[in-house]
């Protein structure tokens, strides 16, 4: 990373001037695609190097990187979704890849605790569940919207992901005590997930229930005429 020490002769009114404030040097081929983070703490830059590069811009320096996999290592496009909470780059080969920038950690102490890996700061910690000496691992819902952990206490704990602050004018941004317990078995529960798709699963399951209902009416009427004996002899 370089700076520009020296004074810039240029006008600093301007919106563009003719030395650059600010240089971060890292990739090896042409860079194709730059995206802001929303804080303007980050950028990713994706580049025909393979390479997506998380760059911290108070510290000037790569906070993440990854190498895309494939025999084509071409990025084309990259770019932050969910209001950082993933990256997403685009290949040359036709590929969409998403990324994580958050990873979950359940401990023994009974806490699960979300890191920001662009930072490695701590975003929230969740606590309700029991874990004393297990290894017990908690996910997240397909929207990202609640957390689920399964507890050496037989139950499964669900979590919100965040405070809905306009409900809680007391509590503390990066703790999360609120959580809802279903007894689930009679032993340790070690590992609970959400349904991927729970819209898709809930239609095939309307679905099932309306085949069912079917099947059960032509079970009825099948009853009703053998015992009026309106079927063909042949059927029988």
């Amino acid at each position: 990373v370089c700076s520009g020490a020296d004074e810039d002769p240029d006008d600093k009114n301007a919106p563009f001037r003719q030395r650059p404030f600010c240089k971060y040097k890292g990739h090896t081929a042409d860079l194709l695609d730059l995206s802001w983070s929303k804080d303007d703490r980050y950028f990713l830059s994706g580049s025909l190097d393979g390479k997506l590069r998380l760059w911290n811009i108070p510290d000037k320096k790569v906070a993440l990187w990854n190498e895309v996999d494939g025999q084509t290592k071409l990025i084309t496009a990259a770019n932050f979704c969910q209001n950082g909470k993933y990256a997403v780059i685009g290949t040359y080969d036709g590929r969409c890849i998403f990324y994580d920038t958050e990873i979950l950690v359940t401990s023994n102490d009974s806490r699960i605790r979300l890191y920001d890996l662009r930072d490695l700061s701590l975003s929230m910690k969740y606590k309700g569940y029991v874990n004393s000496s297990s290894q017990i691992k908690a996910s997240f819902s397909h929207d990202f919207s609640y957390l689920v952990s399964g507890s050496e206490d037989k139950y499964v704990y669900i979590w919100s992901t965040y405070h809905d602050l306009s409900r809680f004018t007391s509590v503390r941004r990066d703790r999360n005590d609120f959580w809802e317990g279903i007894k689930a078995h009679n032993a340790v529960v070690t590992s609970a997930i959400f349904a991927p798709n729970p819209s898709l699963m809930l239609c095939l399951d309307m679905q099932s229930e309306k085949s069912e209902g079917n099947d059960k009416g032509e079970d009825t009427e099948v009853l009703d005429a053998m015992s009026s004996g309106l079927y063909p002899a042949s059927l029988f």
